[in-house]
């Protein structure tokens, strides 16, 4: 491959200032190459079709330094003397179900193809609707991961319909730096930056990429990659001589915690991966387009692999996405006045949040694993006690930033160190503006404009010389929301009484006549001896034991004693309080707490009791959860034995268990 160097000129870019101009430095350099390609991989999947996902896999492979460095004109001595005596890796990203580098290979004439963009180009703007953001950018970033050296592989179909493929090479580096790759020419200042391709023609120095498929396959081949075949499309980039120890970053947040992920940069992509696209990997359910299938080094990332704050966050932000009520989460709508078209309760999107336990992320023994704050490499502030967990993310399904303090989380308080306050918000982003310009049309547009070029924030902008606050107003609705959440739920809790000690781990209290000892969502079988109620006709009701299953729901089981006259009872839930017990139906009242009743049944059975019980009902609530089941009874005396399954998803409360007996006598 002939070499190409950049002459420096007006108005040109040199290497050290291209490794400048997306300097991050909050976000460790594999999170940014994470971020950047699979965008971009996602962007160049958008027109394609026929395909429901754009396959992403991101690995590490073996780099044949000599076979390699021969085909690169120019610097092939300087890489063997290098790199030659030692085994080098490269990093890989892959994408198919994508349309590869396509466009004119004569690029000066038609600039505006995806080969120019991506190879040739600096800060092309991105112009498919629902794309991430820009061309030139972000791929700076490819630069920085080994030794500025990348090479671009693609298969495509090109304009006269035919399968072809290309390959080119860029080198970009600090051209201050002493001994530089790239080869000075005599009277020219250098510019750091280098392309490796075919002649334009023989009396050019300009290049194209090649098209020579065995040369292709022997380049490839060196790099330890296959080639695309047959009638498969999409890009492979390669980014060969890296330093894997460089390239990890020991952070030390939680430095107790086990971090498994920052030993080996494989494990450190596959977290990485969740942590910016838990929204839209292995999300079949994503509706603004092809969900990602995420692959490392050639292995699917099931939702089986995923951390369970990561797990949540997708389906936090599916029920944010879809609207309705969630038995899970709550989930609010966010409306901003005098900005949009039409004023939706929903204009500006809407906010999914939860707190959640160590038990539910699976932070405890023998699991032990990471916290919240730990998975998205963010400190806690607070301490001993735990600071709200904020994300938000756009149309792409990138999330853009986890937040734990500043606008985002402003006022919403701390959590206990047993429990974890997640929320994810999910901007509505069909939204038209009231007084749009040509280029910021809807919600989606404006946020897209408002981040920078890392896609870490969201700032408010100046749309037709008029500063605009919609960013500043969707982060206070949000705090308000989720903070009148929970000050209801106190609001609740303080009116009827309930203290502290009335939710102890183990507590028995004797309820009125017709319940059993209770069964709390918090605590475990204990070693007391189980209470028993009896009502005046010699109906009775005792739970025996209780044990938590893998899945975090409870396992009741119970002794019950029914006598000959009752023909119907009813096993129910309820919340326990000092003021009595809480329904499903006062739980879920306008005037009461207001969200879905958080205890639901999922299974009951009756072992031994074979035609002693007849037809039984779900009985549900407005939110359509199951609190109470009622079972027809033969005209016979019963003593049998229960087993109760329920799920509880807030922490705070104590779940109570009922029996209710009827018949022509009131057993109570």
């Amino acid at each position: 491959m002939k070499i190409e160097i950049a002459e420096f000129g007006k108005m040109s870019q040199s290497g050290s200032s291209l490794l400048k101009l997306i300097q991050n430095n909050d976000l460790p350099i594999l999170d940014l190459l994470v971020r950047e390609s699979v965008q971009n991989s996602l962007d160049a999947g958008i027109r394609v079709e026929g395909h429901d996902s754009v396959y992403v896999d991101i690995g590490i492979k073996d780099v044949n330094v000599p076979n390699f460095a021969k085909h690169l004109d120019g610097i092939t001595d300087r890489l063997n003397a290098k790199f030659g005596a030692t085994p080098q890796k490269a990093i890989y990203i892959e994408d198919a179900n994508t349309t590869g580098l396509t466009g004119s290979l004569d690029f000066k004439h038609t600039p505006n193809g995806n080969i120019f963009k991506l190879i040739y180009g600096i800060s092309m703007a991105q112009e498919t609707p629902g794309a991430g953001g820009s061309w030139g950018l972000g791929k700076t970033v490819y630069f920085r991961v080994g030794i500025g050296l990348v090479v671009y592989y693609s298969h495509i179909l090109n304009d006269h319909g035919h399968h072809e493929h290309r390959l080119a090479v860029t080198l970009v580096e600090n051209e201050k730096l002493p001994n530089p790759i790239i080869p000075k020419s005599a009277g020219k200042v250098p510019s750091g930056i280098a392309w490796w391709g075919q002649r334009v023609a023989q009396d050019s120095n300009d290049t194209i990429p090649i098209t020579d498929e065995p040369m292709i396959r022997n380049i490839l081949q060196s790099l330890s990659i296959d080639p695309f075949e047959g009638e498969r499309l999409g890009t492979k980039i390669i980014i060969p001589f890296i330093d894997e120890q460089q390239l990890l970053i020991k952070h030390d947040i939680n430095p107790d915690e086990n971090k498994p992920w920052e030993s080996n940069a494989v494990d450190y992509i596959r977290m990485a991966m969740q942590r910016w696209y838990a929204p839209r990997l292995a999300n079949k359910k994503y509706t603004y387009g092809k969900y990602l299938d995420g692959h490392i080094n050639g292995k699917r990332l099931e939702k089986d692999d995923f951390l369970p704050l990561f797990l949540e966050l997708q389906m936090m932000y599916n029920a944010a996405v879809l609207g309705g009520k969630s038995n899970r989460y709550i989930v609010n709508d966010i409306q901003i006045r005098n900005y949009f078209e039409r004023n939706k309760v929903n204009n500006a999107g809407r906010v999914a949040y939860k707190k959640f336990t160590k038990k539910e992320l699976d932070m405890l023994a023998p699991l032990n694993g990471p916290s919240p704050f730990t998975c998205v490499n963010e400190k806690n502030p607070l301490g001993e006690q735990n600071a709200p967990l904020m994300a938000y993310v756009r149309r792409p399904g990138m999330v853009v930033n986890y937040e734990t303090n500043g606008e985002w989380c402003k006022g919403l308080g701390a959590t206990e160190g047993h429990e974890y306050l997640v929320a994810i918000f999910v901007p509505n982003s069909d939204t038209k503006l009231l007084n749009p310009d040509k280029d910021v049309i809807d919600l989606e547009a404006y946020l897209r404009k408002s981040e920078m070029a890392d896609h870490t924030s969201w700032t408010d902008i100046i749309l037709q010389s008029k500063p605009l606050d919609i960013v500043e107003k969707i982060r206070s609705q949000v705090r308000r929301k989720i903070k009148a959440a929970y000050e209801n739920k106190e609001e609740v809790k303080e009116k009827q009484g309930m203290n502290t000690l009335a939710r102890n781990v183990g507590k028995l209290l004797l309820p009125p006549t017709g319940f059993g000892r209770r069964a709390s969502s918090r605590n475990r079988a204990g070693g007391k001896k189980p209470s028993t109620i009896k009502g005046s006709g010699g109906n009775s009701f005792t739970i025996v034991s209780q044990k938590y299953l893998d899945t975090g729901a409870l396992e009741i089981h119970f002794q019950m004693k029914l006598a000959k006259n009752v023909t119907v009872f009813t096993i129910e839930l309820f919340i326990a309080s000092e003021g009595g017990k809480i329904s499903a139906t006062d739980w879920e009242s306008a005037d009461s707490v207001g969200t879905p009743f958080p205890a639901q049944i999922t299974r009951i059975s009756f072992p031994d009791t074979v035609g002693l019980f007849g037809r039984s009902t779900a009985q549900k609530s407005e939110s359509k959860v199951l609190h109470a089941v009622r079972i027809e009874k033969k005209d016979k005396t019963v003593e049998c034995t229960g087993i109760l399954v329920f799920t509880c998803t807030d922490p705070h409360v104590q779940v109570e268990m009922s029996m209710k007996p009827e018949g022509s006598v009131d057993n109570g």
